[in-house]
């Protein structure tokens, strides 16, 4: 009768035991299961869009048509194109500059931008007489994507009526607030599809937005943005 006790005793141990463990790989495959699915449901990391918030540095006074004026010795100034300007072109393919000699009128077409399909004019932040073009610029256009308020610069001028086209020129500080009132029409007036083509979520400009947009947005972007009649 002992013996028989023992046995059962015994028996009744390994079975709990073997519940036990049984227990714990239930537990243990669920784990990994939930796991598994948590893996797959995750969502994937998706590599932020390319471009960043425009820079305008404080020591140049810039146009509403996205181009700006910096002086320099005598009455002689530097133009060219902003960094928003670069940004929505992409990369800058050519740009068609009047010859030396040639008369500019503030707010009238100064230079053609051009960016595979897309054609840019951009208005003259002031007027007077071309008195450079920038040579190395007409050799390596993206220049102006690198280093559009230096080595990027487009003309040199001798001005004629500065003092009576300053008031419509900006500083940095002016030009910002101008910029984000454009955009805030923006985004008004876009679809979310096409302002998600020009900005990203951060407000950085998307690179080579030009040529994301369809025509109708195109021309929008062009007339209200910089001014002039698109191509």
């Amino acid at each position: 009768m002992v013996i028989i006790l023992v046995a059962l005793t015994i028996f009744t141990i390994f079975l709990v035991q073997a519940l036990s463990q049984r227990r714990a790989r239930k537990r243990e495959i669920s784990r990994v299961a939930l796991e598994r699915g948590r893996m797959i449901l995750s969502p994937v990391p998706i590599a932020p869009l390319s471009g960043r918030v425009p820079q305008f540095p404080e020591d140049i006074y810039y146009h509403r048509g996205h181009t700006w004026v910096k002086l320099e010795a005598g009455n002689t100034m530097k133009i060219g194109l902003d960094d928003f300007t670069q940004q929505v072109m992409g990369d800058i393919e050519g740009i068609a500059v009047p010859s030396p000699g040639g008369e500019l009128s503030q707010g009238e077409v100064a230079w053609r931008v051009r960016h595979g399909k897309r054609k840019l004019n951009q208005l003259a932040p002031v007027g007077g007489t071309v008195v450079e073009v920038n040579e190395k610029l007409q050799k390596n256009p993206t220049l102006a994507n690198r280093s559009p308020y230096e080595e990027g610069w487009i003309l040199k001028i001798r001005a004629k009526g500065l003092n009576k086209e300053m008031p419509a020129l900006m500083d940095a500080f002016q030009f910002k607030a101008h910029f984000d009132q454009d955009k805030a029409k923006l985004m008004s007036s876009f679809s979310d599809h096409a302002l998600g083509a020009v900005y990203g979520d951060g407000g950085e400009v998307i690179k080579g937005a030009a040529t994301n947009l369809d025509e109708k947005t195109w021309k929008k972007l062009v007339t209200e943005l910089f001014h002039t009649s698109p191509e």
